[in-house]
């Protein structure tokens, strides 16, 4: 029975030093997600950055001035094609910070995960550390946690109705 305690205990102690490196790889996993989430938010506002300065560039007065230094006859037409030229580039911009949008979300949520697992390798590692009493072999009966019953109520059931109606029945004779 000694020999069971003690390979029980060194198998506790065995998977508790797996789980701590669980955690930690857990925890690096988490590290590099929130570095990648950083490099996302640092093109979020290079985006926006990119995103106002269009704007900007996309207003009549500052079309009219960007193609003004530019000899044709048709200056209307040169106007139009510069504005759907920035137009252009702001729906490329929006879908670019759309994706980056996308991306954070699920690096927050990848982030999350991470960290709660790094959480449960700890405590598992945690718990294994902490051998149960009865593998120690001090836990008594009368320190033992009594064993709850379920609180589950039993259902009462109507009682069956008979199908047959109060009349007897006759019984067919042969004649």
């Amino acid at each position: 029975m000694g020999r069971f305690i003690r390979s029980a205990f060194i198998i506790l102690v065995a998977v508790g030093a797996a789980w701590a490196q669980d955690a930690a790889k857990f925890e690096e996993q988490a590290e590099r997600l929130r570095a990648q989430l950083r490099e996302v938010s640092d093109k979020e506002t290079e985006l926006q950055e990119r995103a106002r300065q269009l704007d900007e560039d996309l207003r009549p007065e500052n079309i009219q001035r960007s193609v003004a230094l530019v000899g044709t006859t048709n200056a209307a037409a040169l106007r139009d094609q510069r504005r759907e030229q920035l137009e252009r580039q702001k729906a490329a911009l929006e879908e670019q910070r759309a994706s980056l949008s996308a991306s954070r979300s699920r690096l927050e949520a990848a982030i999350a995960t991470a960290e709660d697992a790094a959480v449960r390798a700890r405590a598992a590692a945690l718990a294994a550390s902490d051998t149960p009493a009865t593998a120690r072999g001090t836990d008594t009966p009368a320190t033992a946690a009594p064993a709850r019953t379920p609180a589950v109520k039993k259902r009462q059931t109507a009682p069956r109705r008979s199908r047959r109606s109060s009349r007897p029945r006759r019984r067919a004779t042969s004649r």
